[in-house]
């Protein structure tokens, strides 16, 4: 799937440089690739959604204590820098930047 990046960057307001576009248009092409797949399901017997989901009986949002950094580190199985390092197919197997 072809793909115009320096459209989608003018529609998102971004400005890219032409490393960047070199970069980004595989990786986009490669995410609307696998979104596409969806086109392929049969939907013909799902019904439609008929009433929304009611959103005024929710519970209180009250902030908690989580899990300190390191802790959660420890148990990722890849993590750079502080962060949790994410690989999988979607973005086109595992990827070194």
């Amino acid at each position: 799937m072809k793909i115009d990046i320096k459209h989608i960057a003018k529609l998102s307001r971004l400005s890219l440089t032409q490393k960047e576009e070199e970069k980004f248009t595989p990786q986009m092409e490669t995410i609307l690739e696998s979104a596409s797949v969806l086109q392929e399901v049969d939907t013909s017997k799902v019904q439609p959604m008929k009433a929304r989901i009611p959103f005024d009986n929710l519970r209180e949002d009250t902030p908690k204590k989580s899990l300190e950094q390191d802790d959660v580190l420890k148990n990722a199985p890849h993590s750079e820098d502080g962060h949790i390092k994410v690989y999988g197919e979607i973005f086109g197997g595992i990827e070194e930047s």
